[in-house]
């Protein structure tokens, strides 16, 4: 009943996802809470690299639901301005601080968990407040 199906699903082209880079150790779960009264658990997921941007990965969970999968996009375009009036590139644990901030400004902005999902790009206006913040 179900052969047309599985011949389908098998003709189909897979493309493979850009590979995840882990943190080591094991997950750490945090917590945070948001200016709107909700409390999200987070951890870190890993990183990949695609084109010119870097996608930060972290499972969150709102008020103890099933936890989801939130990407925040690093464009390299983003932090390039920061990086040429510096003369330097920024560090992993930088890019990862900067990347960290536009979550806690995500939870911050969402006025229900279910904007948390989709996620967000990290613009260069932004990238250069996060920046400040984390005095670099």
């Amino acid at each position: 009943m179900f052969g047309w199906f599985k011949r389908w699903l098998s003709a189909r082209p897979v493309s493979p996802a850009p590979p995840l880079t882990p943190p080591p150790g094991s997950p750490r779960i945090k917590s945070y809470q948001a200016e709107t009264g909700y409390v999200y658990q987070y951890s870190f997921e890993g990183r990949h690299c695609r084109d010119r941007e870097t996608a930060f990965l972290f499972s969150v969970t709102a008020q103890r639901t099933i936890p989801r999968r939130v990407s925040i996009v690093l464009p390299e375009a983003s932090l390039a301005p920061f990086e040429q009036e510096s003369g330097r590139r920024l560090a992993e644990n930088e890019r990862y601080g900067v990347a960290k901030m536009a979550l806690f400004d995500l939870f911050n902005a969402s006025e229900k968990p279910e904007q948390v999902w989709n996620g967000t790009r990290v613009e260069a206006a932004h990238a250069r407040e996060y920046l400040q913040v984390l005095d670099l």
